[in-house]
Formats: structure tokens, sequence, C-alpha cells
């Protein structure tokens, strides 16, 4: 009897995307070879997200071949850079958690932020530099969103 699956994306299964987005930063495509070492797992465990991935739509990739993000991916992988951007930001620049820890605390948190959520956050974040940086001149905005709430 097969396992049953479950049908969206792990935490686990958005780290092999942002995995493969990170590397076609700098390379054409992915390989596996290349995320089995940026994510520190066997090449058997990458080929399995893999076809997961393939699935369900958020990879185009064949058995020893190249691996690209197809749109759904790429948005999904940007969306999680994002969130992992400013939950960093939030943690080093309000919180003064170091910088190792904040991004190893981001990468746990990205995961269940839908985009509504995100852009609340972003918007939050935001608001709290501007007031950082210009004072109690930008605090209006951040007391006008807070209300909203």
């Amino acid at each position: 009897m097969e396992k049953s699956r479950k049908k969206g994306l792990t935490p686990a299964l958005e780290d092999y995307l942002k995995s493969i987005f990170e590397i076609t930063r700098t390379e054409p495509v992915a390989r596996v070879k290349d995320i089995a070492k940026k994510l520190n797992v066997s090449l058997p465990s990458v080929t399995n997200a893999l076809k997961r991935l393939k699935e369900l739509g958020f990879i185009n990739y064949e058995k020893y071949g190249l691996i690209m993000l197809s749109e759904q991916g790429l948005k999904r992988a940007e969306s999680l850079e994002k969130i992992h951007c400013f939950l960093k930001t939030f943690f080093i620049e309000f919180i003064g958690v170091p910088e190792l820890d904040s991004s190893q605390i981001s990468c746990k948190l990205e995961h269940y932020f839908e985009k509504g959520t995100e852009e609340r956050v972003e918007k939050f974040i935001s608001l709290l530099m501007n007031v950082k940086k210009s004072g109690i001149d930008a605090c209006g905005d951040f007391v006008d969103f807070l209300q909203g709430v």
C-alpha cells in the first residue's frame, strides 16, 4: 500500500525551492549535486524532492537533467526570500539578534506566511525602519498602521 502524500508544499520542499532559486542566481540551471551540497543532503533525497516538486508544478525537471523553476516555483521562491529578508531585518534591527541566529530563525519562520500576512509584515517592518531612521516625524504612519489592525 502506497503512503498518502501531503498535497502541498512542505517547509522541507520549500527549502529545496529556495536552494534552486539561490543556485540559479549565479548559474543558468541547478543540478542535483549542487542542491545536495547546498542543503547538505544525499543525492537520493534531492531526487525524491525534485520528483515531488515536479508533480506539484514548481519545477521543470527530467531525471538526470537540468532543474529549472517553473513560473509558480519562481513566485514561491521569491516570496520565501522576501519574507526571509524582512524577518531577518526585524530580528537584527529591532530585537538585536545576531545575524547568524536571525538568519536561522527566519529560515524556520518564512514557511508559515501567506500572501496577506507577508504583505502586512513587509509594511510593518518598513514602517519600523522609517521610524528608526526619521524619528518622531514617521510615527504618524506607524500609528495609522496599528490602528488599522
